[in-house]
């Protein structure tokens, strides 16, 4: 049985054979973007790791802890559970010559309610989004928030983080993923935002917008 796939970050489009656990990188950009396995259910391994459609490893549980096989060769992982498993995608990452360094970028700002070139998701200041972890690679700005929503930035610039507000004055794309209330965690709604020659269009499932940049602006606030 297939999986079909759709990259998060760069939107190529693959499948991959279904297993009890199984994690993919994307044979494109080169970042993790799916985990399926049975944590809480079940052992956590075997679990085979995609690179795009083909399988580039597996983790494997011995007695004295995990290792990742891989290339006819067998690697120990220093941790355990699903943390061996994102050991194990780095090493091959590294082993493959991949690399998304992760640049010194410290978000400070606890969270807040979200806008996007003065465009507001919800009323202004009516809900909060707390942030639960950053990550940033030098080309990618991703925000995790508590309720499973991602906020992926591509390219910002200046980007100024204070306890209450975050601020980012520019970005080639940004894609806000969120969960509407009643529907199931894995349904999320993507909300793209991007500009072309001084041109903003918002694209969301019931089509394209074309907004009004608004004067002055930020490309993303919170606060």
């Amino acid at each position: 049985m297939l999986k079909n796939l759709e990259c998060i970050y760069c939107n190529a489009k693959f499948s991959v054979e279904i297993y009890a656990n199984f994690s993919v990188i994307c044979s494109c950009c080169k970042r993790s973007i799916y985990l399926e396995c049975e944590y809480g259910y079940g052992p956590v391994t075997p679990c085979q790791i995609y690179l795009g459609e083909k399988i580039v490893g597996i983790v494997e549980s011995k007695a004295s802890g995990y290792c990742l096989s891989m290339d006819t060769k067998k690697i120990n992982l220093d941790k355990t559970y699903l943390d061996a498993i994102s050991e194990a995608e780095e090493v091959i990452k590294k082993h493959l010559k991949i690399f998304h360094p992760n640049e010194k970028l410290q978000v400070v700002t606890q969270g807040g309610s979200l806008c996007f070139y003065g465009d507001w998701f919800g009323r202004p200041y009516d809900n909060f989004h707390k942030i639960v972890h950053t990550n940033y690679d030098g080309e990618i700005l991703e925000i995790k928030f508590d309720h499973w929503e991602r906020l992926i930035i591509y390219e910002p610039e200046n980007i100024i983080s204070t306890k209450h507000e975050l601020k980012i004055t520019k970005a080639k794309k940004i894609k806000w993923m969120y969960i509407p209330y009643g529907t199931k965690r894995t349904d999320y709604t993507t909300i793209t935002y991007t500009t072309e020659c001084g041109n903003l269009s918002k694209t969301t499932p019931y089509g394209i917008e074309h907004l009004k940049i608004k004067e002055p602006f930020w490309a993303v606030y919170m606060g």
